[in-house]
């Protein structure tokens, strides 16, 4: 197979789509573990793999670099990098968290499905060629875009009733669990602030026309710098106000978040 038609193989165009809508949906709408590991599996499999298209005789040496780079970036060595980019006003960022190296078993997934010739594809239009080259290089740096992620983990007791019936309230707060009491996270929008709070709630059915929804724990914040690269900074002030914030100011929010979630649009 040639190197032109590997860039169109199914699997590393799958990579590709899971890598984006991980990055612009999933993660803000199901913010979970899952979620948080999906974009580092799939962008550590596409990632060699689109270079290999380019480089066929630098192979091995691109993905052992790309293991490389990928722990490097997940430590703290890598800060003086970042701090040097936001200098500069360019918007990346990235969390710390040492859990994320396990995504290095996708390297030799994807570097034996870039050598294998089981499946093969027909020759593509050359069309295709540079849109697929563009979105592939937006999805590796949608995934560090500048922002501030920090861990509230906070329980609570807090507890509202909604005039609707458990059913109803299940699809508009989109929680999709089949247990007796449903649980799911919740996600509280600050437009303001251009920040969300991530939260874990439990929905409870009163009656046919109730439902209780409990919020168990407050679990983190994040502030989003603006822009998309080069960007006007992550607001420092926005950063302060969400450290100062009580759960107490937290839990107001959160009501005022789930009650809005059921005003006619």
């Amino acid at each position: 197979m040639t190197k032109e038609k590997r860039l169109y193989r199914i699997l590393f165009l799958l990579s590709i789509f899971l890598l984006l809508i991980n990055d612009l949906y999933l993660k803000f709408e199901f913010h979970n573990y899952l979620t948080g590991k999906l974009s580092d599996f799939t962008g550590l499999f596409a990632f060699p793999y689109f270079f290999s298209c380019f480089f066929p005789k630098k192979i091995k040496p691109i993905y052992i670099l790309s293991g490389i780079l990928f722990v490097f970036w997940k430590s703290e060595f890598s800060q003086p990098i970042i701090d040097f980019a936001h200098s500069y006003r360019i918007g990346i960022d990235r969390t710390v968290d040492y859990s994320d190296l396990i995504a290095l078993l996708i390297l030799p997934v994807s570097f034996c499905y870039w050598n294998s010739s089981l499946i093969s594809v027909k020759k593509p239009k050359r069309i295709f060629k540079p849109i697929i080259i563009i979105i592939c290089s937006f999805s590796f740096i949608a995934t560090t875009l500048a922002s501030h992620i920090e861990e509230l983990n906070l329980k609570s007791d807090f507890e509202t009733t909604l005039n609707y019936d458990l059913k109803t309230v299940k699809k508009k707060l989109r929680i999709y669990h089949n247990s007796i009491v449903p649980i799911g996270s919740f996600t509280i929008n600050l437009e303001d602030k251009n920040a969300d709070i991530w939260t874990k709630i439990s929905l409870t059915k009163i009656d046919s026309t109730k439902t209780k929804v409990s919020l168990d724990s407050i679990l983190d914040f994040k502030v989003q710098g603006t822009g998309v690269i080069f960007y006007s900074g992550i607001d420092k002030d926005d950063v302060e106000f969400m450290k100062k914030l009580t759960k107490s100011e937290i839990e107001q929010l959160f009501e005022k978040s789930i009650n809005k979630e059921f005003v006619e649009k």
